[in-house]
Parts: structure tokens; sequence; C-alpha cells
């Protein structure tokens, strides 16, 4: 009997995926610690001995915006569809995608910048999912929540597109007509502190 083959899940973002931490120069990707995760789950209710192990890759991308990752799709060492079509026997099961957080800080950045429009910040985040979803019929992703930041507390106009931008993430998770059922949200697992971060993405900008 030939046995299943094992889940693939691919993490992919900013460097919240890399994961950064100034000034470190190390990086401490979440993609790791989520596979040993899943890993104990299956063991403490004894699923790995009827089920194959998940693999989880990663690419996370500090500094990119959204809107960069979508411009740069295909690209064969940074493009989110190129990094789903390249894995196949078996396909990927599921991507994650944590984006937005340079987003925010570009739209919001100036001091003449007034109230951003979500939907137009929030499309390129959209078109990732679209993109994959359209990869393989067989493909979830997981949109996860932007974060809050140091910079959001320091500016309104940041502040509301980011709830503005998980809203509608959240939303579009959530209307099968768009998804096709197939995209799921989750809020940032953590909640923001202060100096918990280092400098952030972007450095003493407190993206993160």
């Amino acid at each position: 009997m030939t046995p299943n083959p094992a889940s693939r899940i691919l993490c992919y973002g900013d460097s919240l995926t890399a994961g950064t931490s100034p000034p470190l120069n190390e990086l401490f990707p979440y993609g790791p610690h989520l596979e040993n995760e899943i890993q104990n789950l299956m063991t403490s209710s004894s699923l790995l001995s009827t089920s194959p192990p998940a693999v989880v890759r990663w690419r996370g991308l500090p500094g990119w915006t959204s809107s960069a990752m979508e411009e740069y799709i295909d690209d064969p060492n940074v493009g989110l569809r190129s990094a789903v079509n390249e894995v196949s026997n078996p396909s990927l099961s599921l991507v994650i995608i944590l984006a937005g957080t340079n987003d925010i800080g570009m739209l919001t950045s100036s001091a003449l910048s007034g109230v951003v429009d979500v939907k137009k910040a929030v499309e390129p985040i959209l078109n990732l999912h679209r993109s994959c979803l359209e990869c393989d019929s067989f493909i979830r992703t997981l949109a996860v929540g932007i974060p809050g930041s140091a910079w959001q507390e320091s500016n309104e106009n940041a502040r509301v597109l980011c709830r503005g931008m998980n809203e509608a993430l959240s939303e579009f998770a959530s209307d099968g007509s768009c998804s096709s059922g197939r995209v799921s949200y989750v809020d940032f697992p953590s909640e923001f502190e202060r100096g918990s971060c280092g400098g952030g993405e972007g450095g003493g900008g407190g993206l993160h």
C-alpha cells in the first residue's frame, strides 16, 4: 500500500514571515515552529500513525508591500505564484499569506496623507489569494490579519486603515462567491506590545 504524501504548506509574506528581529541579522521565521506544532498535535492525537507529516516551507520578503508582491508574482525567486506552481506531487495544500504592514506604512507615512481607500489598499492582498486559488482547485489559503504597531498607535489613519483592511480580508474569506469557500481568515495571533519587536520593519518607523 502506497503511503499518502505529506501535506505541504507555504507561508508567504513580508518580514513577519521571514522572521526578522533587528538589530539581529538572524532570521526567526514562524514556518519551522508551525511545522513542529502540527507534528506535536498529530502525535498527541494519534493521527501521525495514519496521516503523513506536514511539510512547511516559507518565503518572506522584508520591506515588501503587497502591491510589490503582486507585481512580482511570477518572479522565480520571490513570486508567490511561481512558488506555488513549482511544488507538485503533491501540490500545496495550504498557503498562509501575511502581508499589508508595509502597505499601511507607505500609504499613511506622508504628512499630507488623508483617509486611504481601504478597497484599493487591500486589493493586492486579495489578488495574492486569488492567484493561489487559480493555480490549483485543491489549494486553500489562510489570510492572517495585519497586526497592530507603534506606528498605528501614533497615526489614526494607519490605525483606521489596518482595521478596514482586516475587515475586508475577513469578508473576502466569508464570501463563498469570492473565495470559493477555500479561504479562511484569522486575526494576528498576538497583540502588539510596544518595545517587543526591536525597531520593527522599517527600522525606527515602528511598523511592527
